[in-house]
């Protein structure tokens, strides 16, 4: 037996909905307890059809005070790790959603079982040969016993199937947080170390779904409690998986997902945001005005911009520097008459406009060392050896500064090294991609915010990466993000 008391997954909303629903619970049984109201109209009706209301009612029902207590022990740890993901309105849409979701299918799986055979059965064995009842009566009292049958317990009540909804959730949400847990062996036996466990969240969906699949199978696979239990199991994770595909929740990688894809999992919705931004940043760097002629430079200005500075300085000395000067050139006869004429003065050397075209490698092979050491760093991101691109990145940093891979490789290659557990490199990596691509700083700068807060336990330094984002830069669900991870970071450096 055991009980959770904590957890270390991030809150990023008050558990409005959760203390909602645990307390609609607890005044809902002590008014039906204490009044001695009858219930059974309300309660999930087996046989008799489809009861929309009932769906929703019989959640809120219990049959003493331990069954109730049980529940909302788990309710509560539960539903405050999905609503700190969601917010209070759509908690409140998930709850009812699982709770009217595992009533109906426990209806319609129950479909069969309708006791009319046995009331007809019944009203037989009252059917006298010497006074036969009409048909009109024996319809009347086929369908009194079978009413009868129906409020005889026939049904289920309680919010058992809704809490292992929300535990399906968890465990794809936040397979990796973890629970504080007090454990004990039994009532009368306590554990050696005191009790105080930290389990991850899959580690307790395991206890509650295996104890619940073997007493399943213990008492033949009937129609029992631990059935109805993995009901609600299978109709919230169906629920958790289709909101988490959508992108209606942000797991930030965290999710069942990520952890086995070794990827940052993103739903349709994110994706499309994602989509809008980018299109959004692409015409907002589009130049603007009538479009400018771009000239290339030839070969010869090439080798004439880049000639010996001596060379240079003679050649600006000619009025017309596209020519050399040639006036001291001339006939062999002019030659000889200057010579006899004047004194021998050395000839200045002459200016030679070289129009030669440069030497080039004919492309069969890559001499080019910053895209060999890029080609490198991204072949080992596709195939997911994120410690080897990790060191590479770093080792080319050393030898060439400012050298950097493609946004959606530094991306991908940082989520690779948080799914792998190497934190500090991953922060190392987004804090260059925030510095070499500035459309992209916002989003990791939050990131690593994020990393700083969740496993760092470091405010401080969550707070200084906040500090460096413009949040003009900010979309609406970005700024969102900005203010709760921020809140989070206040509070737990005032601590």
């Amino acid at each position: 037996m055991f009980f959770i008391y904590g957890t270390d997954a991030p809150l990023y909303h008050y558990p409005i909905t959760t203390t909602a629903m645990v307390s609609i619970n607890v005044f809902v049984h002590l008014l039906v307890s204490s009044s001695g109201y009858d219930v059974t109209p309300w309660i999930l009706a087996f046989g008799d059809g489809f009861h929309p209301v009932q769906w929703v009612t019989h959640n809120f029902l219990h049959i003493g005070w331990l069954h109730l207590i049980g529940n909302m022990l788990f309710l509560f740890p539960f539903g405050l790790v999905v609503e700190g993901k969601l917010g209070w309105l759509r908690m409140l849409i998930l709850y009812f959603a699982i709770a009217a979701g595992q009533g109906f299918t426990q209806q319609l799986i129950m479909l069969p079982h309708d006791p009319v055979d046995d009331a007809r059965e019944l009203v037989e064995m009252f059917d006298h040969p010497d006074q036969p009842l009409s048909d009109e009566r024996k319809s009347e009292l086929t369908e009194k016993y079978r009413q009868d049958m129906l409020q005889d317990g026939f049904g289920s009540l309680g919010a058992s199937a809704v809490v292992f909804g929300l535990l399906a959730v968890c465990a794809i949400w936040a397979p990796q947080n973890e629970f504080d847990v007090f454990f004990r062996w039994s009532p009368l036996r306590a554990a050696a170390d005191g009790g105080l466990r930290e389990w991850s969240v899959l580690t307790v969906c395991g206890i509650f779904v295996v104890k619940e699949f073997g007493m399943f199978l213990i008492l033949g696979m009937s129609i029992s409690s631990e059935a109805l239990h993995l009901n609600g199991f299978v109709v919230g994770g169906f629920i958790g998986m289709g909101m988490l595909w959508l992108g209606y929740v942000d797991c930030e990688g965290f999710d069942l997902l990520s952890m086995y894809t070794g990827t940052e999992f993103k739903g349709k919705a994110i994706r499309d945001e994602e989509r809008r931004e980018r299109m959004a940043t692409i015409e907002a760097a589009k130049p603007t005005g009538p479009p400018q002629a771009v000239v290339p430079t030839m070969a010869h200005e090439l080798v004439r911009d880049t000639a010996d500075p001596v060379l240079q300085s003679t050649t600006k000395t000619n009025p017309d520097t596209s020519r050399p000067d040639i006036s001291h050139l001339g006939t062999k006869s002019a030659a000889r008459k200057t010579t006899r004429s004047q004194p021998s003065v050395s000839p200045e050397p002459p200016v030679v406009d070289d129009t030669s075209l440069p030497e080039f490698d004919d492309g069969t092979r890559q001499h080019d060392p910053l895209a060999i050491a890029t080609k490198r760093i991204e072949t080992w991101v596709a195939n997911r050896q994120f410690t080897e691109a990790a060191r590479g990145l770093f080792q080319a940093r050393k030898e060439y500064p400012g050298f950097t891979i493609t946004p959606a490789s530094m991306g991908r290659l940082a989520e690779g090294l948080i799914a792998a557990g190497h934190v500090t490199p991953a922060i190392r990596v987004l804090l260059v991609g925030s510095q070499a691509f500035p459309v992209y700083e916002p989003r990791w700068r939050l990131r690593i915010a994020s990393l700083e807060l969740k496993v760092n336990q470091d405010p401080i330094a969550a707070i200084k990466q906040l500090q460096l984002i413009d949040k003009e830069m900010l979309d609406s669900a970005l700024r969102e993000q900005f203010v709760k991870i921020g809140k989070i970071a206040k509070d737990m450096a005032q601590q």
